[in-house]
């Protein structure tokens, strides 16, 4: 269940996480964008480590950047960042959940301006960040959002191991921890 207070405070933060987690560009090494976390990124219990992953990203070259990012997302069968993938594949049941995917961000007042399928992670952290749920009663659907970023999340977690040392799956990590802070917890139901 979604803890929908939570899901508030939480809001501009995720507009940060998407950019941390899409393709990188220089806007993301800027000061500016560095100086704008610090001040208006919520307090919570991953602040500092995603600081520090951004503060680290910074200091490497841009083109060194990028080329980590595709090693990772793009040139590797293990990492994708269209999150029901693991779990469908190519399969009939994933259209139909982009499908539905497509009709919830349609439904909160999100259009799709990219050509991204609507599994796409920094997609749908957007949508958390800008879709307009807040006096509808069927905010409750957005479930289908999270369990999503939950499953996919889960999977890509499952190779950590073998890359112990690769900072964007540190970042998948502390994004599934901020995206579980958003649901009640089931000892408090």
């Amino acid at each position: 269940m979604i803890d929908f207070e939570q899901l508030a405070r939480q809001k501009v933060g995720f507009v940060y996480l998407a950019r941390l987690i899409d393709y990188p560009d220089e806007a993301l090494q800027s000061a500016d964008f560095l100086a704008e976390f610090e001040a208006k990124y919520p307090d919570t219990p991953q602040k500092p480590d995603l600081l520090a992953f951004l503060k680290q990203q910074r200091v490497k070259p841009l083109t060194a950047l990028q080329q980590e990012y595709a090693s990772l997302f793009d040139l590797n069968k293990r990492f994708t960042l269209y999150l029901s993938y693991y779990r469908y594949e190519d399969s009939r049941e994933r259209g139909s959940l982009l499908a539905k995917l497509k009709m919830l961000f349609e439904m909160f007042g999100v259009s799709l301006a990219s050509n991204e399928l609507s599994d796409y992670l920094p997609l749908l952290l957007e949508f958390l960040a800008f879709s307009e749920w807040e006096n509808d009663d069927r905010r409750q659907d957005l479930e289908l959002v999270f369990q999503v970023i939950e499953d996919g999340t889960y999977h890509i977690l499952q190779n950590i191991r073998e890359y112990e040392n690769e900072p964007y799956l540190n970042l998948i990590r502390l994004i599934r921890n901020e995206v579980q802070n958003c649901l009640v917890k089931k000892e408090e139901i």
